[in-house]
């Protein structure tokens, strides 16, 4: 059978927007960073342009849950993977700073955590060929749950500008992320 990848894509800036597409292949391309502890953002990876009509916003990022899916053994197959695209990814130039970068950074942690917590409940949870519309169910329930905490983040921060804030959800995810480390890809 023919293995198909879903492309779960959120723009993390407050201005929230889910779109799903479908792709064949899986293959990675320059344009795409997949999230690694050992590798963090730079400026450099915000290779989009930037929306000028949405003034208070100073930076996006465009992070997904990408999975693949398919039919094997009687049991649906997936991959789960959190990415970064570079080329939907911007940086107005009062946000290319360190701290911005970092509640970019955050954005993408945040992505993979919910990849994390994705995998930990597909682990726990088999679908069998057959229970396709319950498995895209189960996913889209899912990232409405990852949209909500993504929302969050930049409400509660106000979009980085309230520092204390910022420095708690960063320890916060920090921990998270440490917690589900053996669902790490």
């Amino acid at each position: 059978e023919k293995i198909m990848k879903k492309l779960l894509k959120i723009a993390s800036y407050g201005l929230f927007g889910l779109t799903i597409l479908l792709f064949t292949g899986a293959s990675e391309t320059p344009d795409i960073i997949y999230w690694n502890s050992d590798r963090k953002l730079d400026m450099k990876d915000f290779q989009g342009k930037p929306e000028y009509k949405y003034k208070y916003i100073s930076a996006l990022t465009s992070s997904g849950i990408l999975h693949y899916r398919g039919c094997e053994n009687g049991e649906i197959i997936y991959k789960i993977r959190a990415y970064f695209e570079k080329k939907e990814s911007w940086l107005k130039e009062e946000a290319q700073n360190d701290y911005i970068l970092a509640h970019e950074q955050l954005h993408f942690d945040i992505t993979e955590l919910y990849a994390r917590k994705l995998r930990k409940l597909l682990a726990e949870r088999k679908f069998k060929c057959g229970e396709e519309v319950a498995f895209e169910n189960f996913i889209n329930q899912f990232v409405n749950s990852w949209e909500s905490k993504q929302m969050a983040y930049d409400a509660i921060t106000y979009h980085s500008v309230d520092k204390e804030k910022q420095k708690i959800w960063h320890h916060k995810i920090a921990m998270e992320l440490s917690l589900l480390e053996e669902y790490t890809e």
